[in-house]
């Protein structure tokens, strides 16, 4: 069966040689579009073992990056505390109602990771709303509009035992969280997402409902495998699950996302509309930032109703 996402034949689109001074990874993007050319915030681990966020630049999106030499969101700064080892794993998504970019990332420090928002006009200055969620949290992703007044976020609460769900809450200011929902569990038994899921990037409104890209984790033996499916939210009501893949559409299979810092990842976390085809950035085997693109109609075509 062909694939439904076909990589860039540039991967891996950004490598650790391109970034300016030493890093040791660089993965994870979030992406957006500016004045007409694609911008990514991307997590950089430098030689210490800690994470930055830095914006890259393109034309095209695939390659002639321009990246910045310091970071966008950085660690260890006195007065944030609570990101004291990292910010890590942006999710970026433009918000008309604000005229802003907000920037959800995982912020880790020795209280634990949890979830960092930020706001940017411009995509050069940037202000810490501060954290939305208590630890342990992360792979939090805003939907691009409000549903019935209120923001809507999709996040992965450890829920203790091991159990990793996608959950949901609202918001009337983007400040205070509530109404909890749990949206997409893992899956059952031996399945592909059986051991972990998370959201991937914010989800992209079609006519059928609001389109979600996640991965799944499966444990063989004490390794990790990161793969992707996707699910159809309901428009009015995203907590509810309308559809699902019940299997992965994508996987790692390529020699740079099978080896790596962590083998066997795909990781993805930023996603563009461009006509009819999503274009899709993720972090691969935890080193580099990789693009695959699928046509939505094809994404849409195989998920299945869900009870």
């Amino acid at each position: 069966m062909d694939p439904i996402f076909r990589r860039c034949q540039k991967n891996p689109i950004i490598k650790v040689r391109d970034i300016p001074g030493r890093a040791e990874a660089v993965l994870n993007p979030g992406v957006t579009e500016q004045d007409g050319r694609v911008v990514m915030l991307v997590r950089v681990e430098d030689t210490s073992g800690h994470s930055a966020i830095y914006v890259a630049r393109s034309d095209n999106g695939v390659d002639g990056w321009d990246i910045a030499p310091e970071p966008f969101l950085n660690y260890g700064l006195p007065e944030m505390r609570y990101e004291q080892w990292g910010c890590e794993d942006p999710r970026i998504v433009w918000l008309a109602d604000e005229r802003a970019w907000y920037i959800t990332y995982t912020a880790f420090s020795p209280a634990g990771t949890t979830v960092g928002l930020a706001r940017t006009e411009d995509l050069v200055a940037v202000e810490r709303i501060g954290l939305i969620f208590s630890p342990s949290n992360k792979d939090a992703a805003l939907f691009p509009e409000k549903i019935d007044g209120r923001w809507a976020v999709l996040h992965r609460p450890d829920a203790g035992g091991g159990i990793e769900n996608i959950w949901i809450a609202y918001s009337p200011d983007l400040t205070y969280w509530g109404e909890p929902h749990c949206v997409l569990t893992e899956g059952r038994g031996s399945a592909w997402d059986a051991h972990r899921v998370g959201a991937g990037p914010p989800p992209v409104a079609t006519d059928d409902g609001w389109l979600l890209l996640y991965h799944g984790v499966k444990q063989y033996g004490d390794k990790d495998v990161y793969r992707v499916g996707a699910a159809l939210l309901d428009r009015a009501r995203p907590h509810k699950v309308l559809a699902r893949t019940p299997q992965c559409i994508f996987k790692p299979i390529e020699r740079y996302e099978v080896s790596g810092l962590l083998s066997n990842v795909v990781f993805p976390t930023g996603l563009l509309l461009r006509g009819d085809e999503l274009w899709m950035y993720y972090g691969a085997a935890d080193a580099c930032v990789a693009l695959a693109t699928a046509k939505l109609d094809d994404v849409l075509n195989v998920l299945e109703p869900v009870d």
